[in-house]
């Protein structure tokens, strides 16, 4: 199984670490990120691990799940060839279908 992170979803790691290294510390700042890249590593040894994103739900994207990594989401497709593609990175406090609709209108 092969993992692919999307520009976007290097991008949003990247911003959440900026973000808390720049209002918390950079020590917490690599834990928060080191939590997520485990999250998303630990699909090699449960590929099928992960809820169904409930804003999807009504667009019958049945491929594509999130999983949790502290108070982040993580939205992850699961594609052909044993591949799996990291989509976004998102605090479970923002608004994730307005991200996705921007995303959308932005692609």
């Amino acid at each position: 199984m092969k993992i692919i992170w999307t520009q976007y979803a290097l991008n949003d790691l990247q911003d959440i670490r900026s973000y808390l290294k720049q209002n918390e510390s950079l020590t917490f700042a690599k834990k928060v990120t080191q939590e997520i890249v485990a999250e998303v590593n630990s699909l090699k040894d449960w590929n099928n691990k992960g809820a169904f994103v409930p804003e999807l739900e009504d667009l019958h994207l049945t491929t594509h799940r999130q999983l949790l990594a502290g108070q982040n989401r993580i939205i992850i497709e699961h594609g052909h060839n044993d591949i799996i593609y990291v989509h976004m990175i998102a605090h479970t406090s923002r608004d994730l279908e307005a991200l996705i609709r921007r995303r959308l209108l932005h692609s």
